[in-house]
């Protein structure tokens, strides 16, 4: 398969879990919480991936001392993480709602890899394809706590003509 394809289709079912996997954390550690911690996770991905894979001319750039800055912000992170559950109120928090920074990381660099093969439009349209087949699967099978939600033929049919325009328009160019 095209690695642009491969990469945008992983990238809208990523897109797709993220805002359920997000509710669930924020639901047992309020809205700013949440944002706190899926954004530090975040930045931990970020760095590390930064510091594990990077070999193009940002490799080039990082110096020891900036390498290890960036470590020990990631340490710092994940220590004022590790504080944070400890003193949260929300107990009982399913270790899926902790994905969410990892996820967002991973839908930024599927993104890029989708539009640097594919173009930005075709990109997208494959992105939102999957995230949109991925969506229906959540809401059918009630994923991630949330309440089930039946694909009725309506619903179906729905989904079926959003997709044929997605369609439409990546075979246009």
């Amino acid at each position: 398969m095209n690695p642009g394809l491969w990469a945008a289709a992983t990238t809208g079912v990523l897109i797709a879990i993220i805002g359920p996997v997000n509710a669930a954390l924020q639901a047992r550690l309020g809205t700013w919480g949440m944002v706190a911690v899926v954004h530090l996770l975040g930045l931990a991905v970020g760095v590390l991936g930064l510091l594990l894979f990077e070999r193009g001319p940002a490799a080039v750039r990082l110096d020891g001392t900036l390498r290890f800055l960036m470590l020990a912000g990631v340490v710092l992170a994940l220590a004022v993480l590790a504080w944070a559950f400890r003193a949260a109120p929300g107990e009982g928090i399913p270790a899926f709602a902790y994905l969410g920074g990892v996820l967002g990381a991973l839908v930024v660099v599927g993104t890029i890899v989708a539009i640097q093969h594919l173009g930005v439009l075709a990109a997208l349209v494959a992105i939102v394809s999957s995230q949109l087949i991925a969506a229906a699967l959540i809401d059918q099978f009630g994923l991630f706590e949330l309440p089930m939600i039946a694909l009725t033929p309506t619903r179906a049919l729905g989904l079926l003509l959003v997709l044929a325009g997605v369609f439409m328009v990546a075979r246009e160019g």
